[in-house]
């Protein structure tokens, strides 16, 4: 049935969202969320390749890093690539900045020590670090590596060991590293990695039920006239 105005059926509501997944479908769901943090976080600061972006995007769902931070800088702003992603950003809240000091800034007010990737004399090997507490991991321009401001803000740099001739990293290579030991010292540390609250789990919940319904507009029409006509 249409609804008055002649218009298309309206599509699944959060409460009715759960009805339409199969019970496979909700436990994934159920289990990604329950692996779901928002007290390790990533800045990405004025990245030069959209790739690279997408990729670390990828990188942060995959980790189950909820939230991550992007600091837009004077070449081409960030842009969706779902060939890259995967889709992984419709999974993920990614705020935009348009300054390091005003990211990292409200990072710091919001507890979280800020670990940033540079070589330099007092850098540390990332193995040594801890991830006990809110952590947010800055990862700076290709080219240029962080800012100067990002340096001043942190409170400690990082080095990635390396064993070979080659010492540097791809960004997205370099993140997908860090992220993996940060998990890892993070179960160590805490004893486990995702940490929602139970308001924000469930919040997390009825979101990913919508967006794990596919075509729910064509299913929410075919509910539609299975319904008796009033």
């Amino acid at each position: 049935m249409r609804d008055g105005g002649g218009g298309h059926a309206p599509a699944p509501r959060p409460g009715d969202a759960p009805g339409f997944l199969g019970p496979e479908r909700r436990a994934r769901i159920d289990a990604v969320v329950a692996g779901r943090t928002r007290t390790l976080t990533v800045v990405m600061e004025a990245l030069a390749d959209p790739q690279n972006v997408n990729a670390v995007l990828r990188t942060c769902e995959a980790f189950g890093v909820q939230a991550l931070h992007v600091v837009e800088g004077p070449m081409k702003p960030y842009d969706r690539n779902k060939k890259i992603s995967q889709n992984a950003d419709k999974w993920l809240d990614v705020r935009r900045w348009r300054s390091t000091r005003e990211c990292l800034e409200h990072l710091r007010a919001e507890g979280f020590a800020i670990y940033a990737t540079h070589l330099d004399a007092g850098a540390r090997l990332l193995g040594e670090l801890s991830f006990a507490g809110k952590v947010a991991l800055v990862f700076g321009n290709e080219h240029r590596g962080v800012s100067p401001e990002a340096l001043a803000l942190a409170d400690a740099t990082y080095v990635i060991p390396m064993r070979g001739f080659v010492q540097s990293l791809n960004v997205s290579v370099a993140a997908a590293i860090s992220l993996a030991r940060a998990v890892e010292r993070r179960e160590v540390e805490r004893g486990r990695h995702g940490d929602l609250s139970d308001g924000e789990a469930a919040e997390l919940r009825e979101r990913f039920y919508l967006l794990g319904v596919k075509q729910r507009a064509r299913i929410a029409k075919a509910a539609a006239r299975r319904r008796p006509a009033p």
